[in-house]
């Protein structure tokens, strides 16, 4: 027995619970892979200190976007309030803009309800439009509350907990957010607190006339419960069309004479034109608790959902319209053969079919290998970096888990993030990741240290055990990183260890960098693993010179060519360079 295993076993027999209880505890790394890092880093710097929730508890700070006044990032705290503040001002200062703690009655305000997403209308600007000036908010209000405006209500299966509510709100002439205008969408009943409402958003790539332009996505739980950790969907919502629950919802939020909202025609399990009917409001299903999700501004545009698993796999998954994700049959590239009132959550190799079957299944996974004795473990996505501060990164879709010791942030080049149906070989497929994502480095304040340690450090206090991360893009396109405990604000502001030239990102500049540039060129909008390392619009001649000044050297060790590498490396920057002379 090797020292992993027999370390496994012992902790079994400690932590198993008493009899009467599971039987064993559920397996919790199937994949058995543990992460690697980057051989650079990236640095984080402090950007705004959100104040105090009421009561004078650090903000549980939950998301950060932009789209409302020009210039302006919004950031939640879970417990009421949101703030604006200027990201690029020399000392930001967040204002208030609106608490629903106040602004709503019964909020309904705990460890996984409040406020959950912020979402601008594209129109919010364009004045003449339905959209100028409205907002839309996620949130939570306890059962039973009085309705505020028509909204439509979806009953909570067997037991009520809370609502959750999607509302619409208006902003006054003078930047003030007008209470009074605020209706309710949608209610929606919650049997437990948790795996309930998420994220809101439009998509950033729809224009106006574009059959997407205006659609509100809705992120929706599978209802929980997270307790027991058997019991997987108790409702079994996951896998019901005719229930929202475990699903990422499609609405046009613009109210319609006595409707609250419509239902865009082209939503894929559409039927009729009523609000009311859940499978008109559904556009993807089978997630247990989808609570983040993103789109690439660039490329072709990909939805990224991080979806948070039960016992096993934490997962990301490529948006599409009418996909069944497969929870809870599925648990990642899975079987998951828990029993409904059984012992154990156990999961094993998908059945012969599957590549057949009717579930889409993720782009990339992780196991809870890294996290046996430390609670659960929850992904958390954050979005494709465009920005310009960290070029390095670009084309990278970052994600993290808020609740391993370290609070571990990953990467991962987007065009790695494919869609398969073979898994017969999962560990050919990146040791069962399926993409080849590892762990960034981060330095603050000139010091290497973990986002746990970062925290640990500004609070003083060495005791606290999960960062409870969060993300979110600003009107710069710079990526944000925030958290439920110190009420910090920070973003990426450089990259060091990664040398021009080194597309793969390995650290060497070699050949296989130079012919990522060839293919690069002439791509539209091309990110760093095409070799564009300037971050302009293109991968050209500048790009380049700086292959070329960076070939044969290593972040690692300084490697000089073998003769025949080089001079066959020399024809073909000659070759390239033509056609950069070419009239």
């Amino acid at each position: 027995m090797t020292t992993k295993n027999f370390s496994l076993v012992v902790t079994i027999l400690l932590i198993a619970p008493p009899s009467g209880a599971w039987a064993v505890l559920p397996e919790r790394n199937p994949l058995s892979v543990d992460f690697t890092k980057f051989s650079w880093s990236v640095t984080l710097e402090d950007v705004v200190t959100i104040p105090n929730s009421s009561g004078g508890n650090k903000p549980r700070l939950e998301f950060l976007t932009d789209g409302g006044a020009a210039g302006l990032a919004y950031v939640i705290d879970q417990r009421g309030k949101i703030y604006s503040f200027d990201p690029v001002a020399p000392s930001p200062s967040p204002t208030l803009f609106l608490d629903l703690s106040s602004a709503v009655p019964n909020f309904n305000n705990g460890n996984q309800t409040g406020v959950r997403g912020l979402a601008f209308h594209p129109d919010f600007n364009n004045s003449g439009t339905d959209g100028f000036r409205k907002f839309y908010t996620s949130h939570s209000r306890n059962g039973f509350a009085p309705l505020i405006g028509n909204p439509e209500i979806f009953p909570s299966p067997p037991g009520l907990n809370h609502d959750s509510v999607v509302g619409e709100w208006t902003v006054n002439a003078n930047g003030t957010v007008n209470v009074g205008s605020h209706r309710e969408l949608m209610r929606i009943g919650q049997p437990f607190d948790d795996h309930n409402i998420g994220q809101i958003g439009f998509n950033p790539n729809s224009s106006s006339g574009n059959a997407d332009y205006g659609k509100l996505y809705i992120a929706l739980g599978d209802g929980g419960n997270k307790f027991p950790i058997d019991e997987t969907d108790p409702n079994n919502l996951g896998q019901d069309l005719n229930n929202p629950h475990g699903s990422i919802l499609r609405i046009n939020p613009i109210a319609s004479g006595a409707d609250p909202y419509t239902i865009p025609t082209d939503n894929p399990f559409r039927i009729n034109n009523d609000p009311g009917t859940s499978r008109n409001t559904i556009w993807a299903y089978g997630l247990r608790n989808p609570h983040r999700f993103s789109f690439d501004t660039a490329g072709d545009g990909a939805m990224l959902i991080s979806d948070i698993g039960q016992a096993n796999i934490e997962e990301v998954n490529l948006g599409a319209a009418g996909a069944n994700y497969g929870w809870d049959a599925r648990e990642g590239t899975f079987a998951n053969t828990f029993t409904v009132n059984g012992n154990n959550n156990l999961i094993d190799n998908l059945p012969a079919g599957h590549a057949t079957d009717a579930f889409t299944y993720p782009v990339a996974q992780y196991d809870h290998i890294n996290n046996l004795l430390n609670g659960s473990v929850a992904i958390v996505g954050a979005g494709v970096y465009r920005g310009s501060a960290v070029p390095q990164l670009t084309g990278m879709y970052l994600f993290g888990d808020f609740a391993t010791s370290s609070g571990p942030i990953f990467a991962v080049d987007v065009d790695e993030l494919v869609q398969r149906e073979d898994f017969t070989n999962l560990s050919n497929l990146n040791d069962g990741l399926l993409a080849p994502f590892q762990e960034l480095r981060l330095v603050h304040n000139g010091q290497e240290k973990s986002l746990l340690q970062i925290i640990r450090d500004e609070l003083g206090d060495q005791g606290i055990s999960r960062t409870d991360m969060r993300f979110g893009i600003g009107p710069d396109d710079e990526l944000y990183v925030l958290n439920k405990r110190d009420g910090v604000i920070r973003k990426f502001v450089s990259a060091s260890g990664l040398l021009d030239g080194d597309t793969d990102r390995d650290g060497d500049v070699d050949g296989a960098d130079f012919l990522a540039w060839q293919r690069g060129v002439g791509k539209m909008l091309p990110d760093w693993s095409d070799g564009n390392f300037d971050a302009d619009s293109t991968a050209d001649s500048a790009d380049l010179a700086l292959w070329e000044a960076g070939f044969g050297n290593s972040s690692f060790v300084v490697a000089v060519p073998e003769p025949a590498c080089g001079w066959a490396l020399a024809m073909l920057i000659f070759a390239a360079s033509l056609r950069f002379r070419r009239p």
